[in-house]
């Protein structure tokens, strides 16, 4: 079937909330995800009333964030680090938990804030609880420098990790894999 008729032909059987916008033909090496060159994710936190259209979009936390202080413990996250203290439970084939984030912004709206990250890979629980440590920040109940004090191996075991919250409030906004992707596990690169 040529790539022009997959998008039709699936958004007959999908459900109403679910689309596909369009289809491409790859190289048969291509892979979803060793291919991807980055990946943009946003974590949305209400911070006003409870709203039951946002709720399963976004995480519902109920009071005014210290939006000033988050977006200061974000910024050393920004760069190549071991992201380990900010994982869930890890598969024992994952060796390295090192992860390089490109951007990572906290802006607030309205009622909602939202913690926008593009990075090459992510581990496993690790944008919730980077969302969590940025909400314990937010509240005051944690220090701005624990954040990025938790990306050094010799002082992670002595801060207590952050919360992991909950999936709903995640989305995936994008992946990027460029005019000509490769295999970053071919080229020897983190995925």
């Amino acid at each position: 079937m040529p790539p022009a008729k997959w998008a039709p032909v699936l958004n007959r059987r999908l459900p109403s909330d679910l689309a596909v916008v369009g289809a491409s033909e790859v190289n048969p090496g291509f892979h979803s995800r060793f291919c991807a060159q980055d990946r943009f994710y946003r974590y949305r936190i209400l911070t006003d009333a409870p709203d039951p259209e946002r709720a399963r979009f976004a995480y519902w936390h109920g009071r005014p964030l210290d939006v000033a202080a988050m977006q200061k413990a974000a910024e050393p996250l920004v760069g190549d680090h071991d992201f380990l203290a900010y994982t869930e439970e890890l598969d024992p084939s994952v060796e390295n938990t090192r992860r390089k984030l490109f951007t990572f912004q906290v802006r607030e709206l309205r009622d909602e804030v939202w913690l926008d990250v593009v990075g090459t890979a992510f581990l496993r629980g690790m944008m919730r609880r980077l969302a969590g440590a940025l909400l314990e920040v937010g509240r005051g109940h944690r220090n701005v420098v624990e954040v990025s004090r938790l990306l050094h191996p010799e002082e992670r075991n002595h801060i207590q990790w952050p919360v992991v919250l909950p999936a709903h409030g995640l989305c995936l906004m994008r992946v990027r894999y460029g005019r000509h992707p490769r295999d970053s596990r071919v080229l020897g690169l983190r995925s």
